[in-house]
């Protein structure tokens, strides 16, 4: 009775499609999982229809990037209204400038004797949201670094030669767009931010819930998030951050997971917030 709630597939940087990865987590026993890409809820149909034919519940969901004090800050949303207009244009232009992005990265990366075409990137996102670990994949395939982790470390990371800066939004904006779409916003992955007063500045602004489980926190750091969680009222989420091979961070399918029971608790959240935001538009009618 557990559930893998953070997971990315070939319509983002991950190598599993979304089936392939319902199917995956039904051959492991899990009875749910949500489908996390970046900027992008492209997959959630493919997932949910893979999932009616498995028996699988499959979480709608999304995880978006902002930046805060220097922080890169992720925001998952779980049960976003898919029609919600403004929250789709937000979607579409997240996901045109990481184009803008990638196109620029590319341009460095030349002008640094790395030969990297705009098209080998993109055939490696197929149709997904295209982002610098399709990058890092392909200096990887060329043998101009070891690994995707290298890539970064050596070429494409923060304050390395080909770092561009990105389309930067603030946590409050994203969430408050999450909420308004009726969905759930959660902190991603709250150990890799390494500052305490950051997070709670987040909470402030309407955060939800917060990921306790995920592969990258110690022991030390899941009870501290577990006690955060109680003290403000937020909910527990936790997932393998799964990318598949050569991942940069996460790990496989299943390597996280938490009880059903919080899954439970993010769908009624859903609920309330859908119900609420209703109530809102009743008013101001």
């Amino acid at each position: 009775m557990e559930a893998d709630l953070h997971i990315h597939t070939t319509v983002s940087d991950g190598c599993l499609s979304p089936a392939e990865a319902v199917r995956l987590a039904r051959d492991i026993n899990l009875q749910a999982l949500s489908i996390t890409d970046h900027d992008t809820m492209g997959g959630i149909p493919e997932a949910l229809d893979e999932g009616k034919k498995l028996n699988i519940k499959v979480i709608p969901g999304v995880e978006m990037s902002t930046e805060y004090r220097h922080k890169e800050i992720h925001i998952l949303g779980y049960y976003v209204d898919s029609g919600n207009e403004n929250f789709q244009t937000l979607l579409e232009l997240l996901r045109k400038s990481r184009q803008k992005r990638v196109k620029n990265i590319i341009k460095k990366l030349n002008g640094l004797g790395c030969t990297v075409e705009l098209e080998e990137v993109a055939n490696l996102a197929r149709e997904g949201s295209v982002g610098r670990p399709h990058i890092a994949r392909v200096l990887a395939q060329k043998g101009y670094v070891s690994s995707v982790k290298d890539a970064f470390e050596k070429l494409i990371g923060y304050n390395a030669p080909a770092y561009v800066e990105r389309y930067k939004l603030l946590p409050k904006e994203v969430i408050q767009l999450v909420l308004k779409a009726g969905g759930v916003p959660v902190l991603a992955h709250p150990g890799l931010i390494k500052n305490d007063s950051v997070i709670y500045n987040i909470i402030e602004d309407g955060l939800r819930g917060i990921e306790v489980y995920h592969p990258e926190h110690s022991p030390e750091e899941i009870r501290k998030f577990q006690i955060m969680a109680f003290k403000n009222n937020l909910l527990i989420t936790g997932g393998s951050d799964c990318h598949g091979i050569d991942r940069l961070t996460g790990s496989q399918l299943g390597g996280v997971t938490v009880p059903m029971y919080h899954v439970e608790k993010l769908e009624q959240a859903s609920i309330e917030i859908k119900w609420k935001n209703k109530q809102k538009q009743t008013r101001e009618l």
